[in-house]
């Protein structure tokens, strides 16, 4: 099973295939539906269902210590778990990420205005990398899009092992690849097509599950023609451990993007976090990269002894690799995957790229040429079938 010939030379999204050529601004990872509760309905349950929710509560507010499970959430963070987003309480959602409803972007609505903000800032294209086991919604995704006149790109397989359906571990390489494939070729949903293959969700260390999600997805994105997008985990060793999986798997690099780089990629201390060789490093070996955290501003969060990067430090990363000859493997997007990042709940929303952060690489010295590299022609190019 192949692409078939309307999608090679062409970009999949949920309403039909496009020309490429009527992609504009791309904002390449996004999450335009998702549900990261996995239905839990308490908070001591999401605590102990993943890895990002683990992370957010690794802090003494929240009754836990880093690297100890237990002895169990606090009584106020419990408290806060119903909690809608007010402007009371948007301080402490953004420091903490402890909000039942933050984890769910699942109001079309809410998410026709983000659209809609985007567009009329010159956006054209949303790629939803919410596969598997994160609440993907292929109906819901082609309402959006014939609501906002915005491109949607669906994606495909699995999150990581925490997400992963119960059977995982009794399906082989070639079922997985089967499922993957199946959604680009054949489609879900009364025919809704993903279009790109990601994000496929990797922790560290690497889950065997996720090792074998990881060997299907490669094998699919030979068979289709699809770009493939990746989550590494939580460590630079998680990065490099991909690379070799791509290679020994024969995966195309070029047409692979790992994502989150500017807080899994570097791992010097601070006063030395800030170090743009690792990212001319892993450009060297083809893949794309992807800085798509824009907008988050928050050092506040940060648990450990590197430093988070900011918006100029994104930018000054995009601009070491490009002048190092890798301009055409750079990405940016705002992974908007909670619900206080929304324009409407108080956050930068997906305006901020195409409104904010070009003008910000225009003050810092991208001509107009790189920029639309990054924000059109490189995506364009990932997501036309090869």
């Amino acid at each position: 099973m192949a692409s078939s010939n309307t999608q090679k030379g062409n970009v999949q999204t949920v309403l039909g295939t496009v020309s490429p050529d009527v992609l504009g601004i791309t904002l390449p990872h996004e999450h335009v539906l998702i549900d990261m509760t996995m239905g839990q309905s308490s908070a001591i349950a999401l605590v102990n269902s993943g890895e990002s929710a683990k992370k957010a509560a690794e802090i003494p507010e929240a009754g836990w210590e880093k690297g100890q499970d237990g002895p169990g959430v606090a009584a106020t963070w419990t408290a806060k778990w119903g909690q809608p987003i007010t402007l009371e309480n948007r301080g402490d959602i953004a420091r903490h990420w402890f909000y039942y409803g933050d984890y769910r972007i699942t109001d079309i609505d809410d998410v026709i205005y983000e659209a809609n903000l985007f567009k009329r800032h010159g956006g054209t294209c949303l790629v939803d990398q919410t596969p598997r086991g994160l609440a993907r919604d292929p109906r819901g995704l082609a309402q959006i899009s014939r609501a906002t006149g915005v491109h949607v790109v669906m994606g495909t397989g699995f999150y990581a092992y925490e997400f992963h359906p119960s059977n995982m571990s009794e399906m082989d390489v070639s079922r997985v690849q089967e499922l993957i494939t199946g959604d680009i070729v054949t489609g879900v949903a009364g025919g809704i097509k993903a279009g790109i293959i990601g994000e496929v969700g990797l922790t560290w260390p690497l889950h065997p599950n996720e090792e074998k999600v990881l060997r299907a997805s490669i094998r699919s994105q030979k068979e289709t023609g699809a770009a493939l997008s990746i989550h590494p985990g939580f460590s630079a060793d998680s990065i490099w451990d991909t690379v070799r999986i791509l290679e020994e798997e024969g995966g195309d690099l070029s047409r692979t993007v790992i994502c989150h780089l500017e807080h899994r990629l570097p791992s010097r201390p601070a006063p030395h976090s800030f170090d743009s060789a690792p990212f001319v490093e892993l450009a060297k070996t083809g893949v794309n990269l992807s800085i798509d955290c824009f907008g988050w501003e928050q050092s506040y969060r940060q648990r450990g002894p590197v430093d988070f990067a900011n918006d100029a430090i994104r930018l000054n990363y995009l601009m070491a690799v490009a002048e190092a000859g890798h301009r055409e493997q750079l990405l940016i997007s705002s992974d908007l995957a909670l619900q206080h990042w929304q324009r409407k709940y108080g956050g930068h929303g997906w305006l901020h790229i195409p409104e904010t952060v070009q003008q910000l690489m225009r003050y810092k010295g991208f001509d107009q040429d790189l920029i639309d590299q990054i924000l059109i022609e490189n995506p364009r190019r990932l997501l036309t079938f090869a």
